[in-house]
């Protein structure tokens, strides 16, 4: 099955204008793309205020999720998934979105704060109450995950549906203990940063340093580089800028439609910081799966930035 594509919507408000969104909103829906996804915390909380109107007007078309879970003012001075944080950040979503509900609620990052069993416990309340259809994670380790499933069978909650993951060509961690235990629980996965922070575009240089974009002047620009700036990493992207001349096509396209061959991807956020982009993006998921030796090419040099560290496990 291909994997559905999700709208991103992280560089709204902070490298997209709000007229620049509304574009970007409508090309993905005329693409047939119909899943919105925010955050309380993106564009240091004015996101969710600059979709409200742009959903008003297309919420029966439109599966809109967001999330909380990063430290935030609607949290005050709880812990964000303690069960005073969580309700206040899902009024507070509620409130800025300008909707009665939330389709899809992720956790969006673990709170060592806060008890599993008060966290689901409030979530059980709040999808009670209407406010949350279904519950997500992201960012949490398989373990946590088989955690929470095991507290929320425990104490009658719901258990997440859907857990938002990095994964690309650079970043495979998911892989080794994430993917198998997905597939075990049967938890689809939707994976974010599928162009590495726009680092799998072959645009960038190690030694120079971008003056705009997700690794300039965003808000999570220090973020980012943290994430992704290394001499590795940008030795990986020529090799496969390498791979994805031999196939013909471009080192964006090797990259998106890679994730297609592999079995954990339910689903790919795409976000842009240019309405172009994100249309030749979808265009490219398009185009289908890699051929074998391309996917096998890429796989190597995957292999080579894991190196020779033994696993743990058998």
């Amino acid at each position: 099955m291909t994997p559905r594509l999700v709208l991103g919507t992280m560089t709204f408000g902070d490298t997209v204008s709000a007229a620049d969104a509304e574009k970007m909103l409508d090309a993905a829906l005329d693409a047939g793309i119909t899943d919105v996804d925010t955050a309380n915390g993106y564009a240091k909380g004015t996101t969710e205020e600059l979709l409200a109107p742009l959903i008003a007007s297309r919420r029966d078309r439109i599966r809109l999720a967001t999330k909380a879970g990063m430290p935030h003012p609607d949290a005050g001075e709880h812990s964000p998934l303690s069960p005073a944080g969580l309700r206040s950040s899902v009024d507070g979503s509620l409130r800025r979105l300008g909707v009665d509900h939330l389709d899809l609620f992720y956790l969006h990052q673990p709170d060592r704060a806060a008890r599993f069993e008060d966290t689901l416990s409030t979530v059980a309340e709040l999808v009670e109450a209407g406010k949350i259809r279904q519950l997500g994670v992201s960012n949490f380790a398989a373990w946590q995950i088989v955690e929470l499933n095991r507290v929320a069978d425990e104490i009658g909650a719901p258990r997440p549906v859907l857990a938002q993951q990095l994964y690309n060509l650079l970043a495979r961690r998911i892989d080794e203990e994430y993917a198998a235990m997905a597939a075990a629980t049967g938890l689809e996965t939707m994976v974010y940063n599928p162009l590495g922070g726009g680092l799998l575009t072959g645009r960038h240089r190690f030694d120079s340093d971008p003056a705009s974009g997700r690794f300039g002047d965003s808000v999570l620009a220090e973020m980012y580089r943290k994430r992704y700036w290394d001499a590795q990493l940008f030795e990986a992207v020529e090799a496969l800028a390498a791979i994805a001349d031999g196939a013909g096509i471009p080192l964006t396209e090797l990259a998106l439609r890679w994730l297609l061959s592999r079995p954990v991807v339910d689903a790919v956020l795409l976000g842009a910081s240019k309405l172009d982009h994100l249309i030749s993006n979808i265009e490219s998921i398009g185009r289908g799966p890699l051929p074998e030796d391309v996917v096998a090419a890429c796989d190597e040099v995957g292999a080579r930035l894991r190196g020779p560290m033994p696993a743990y496990n058998r």
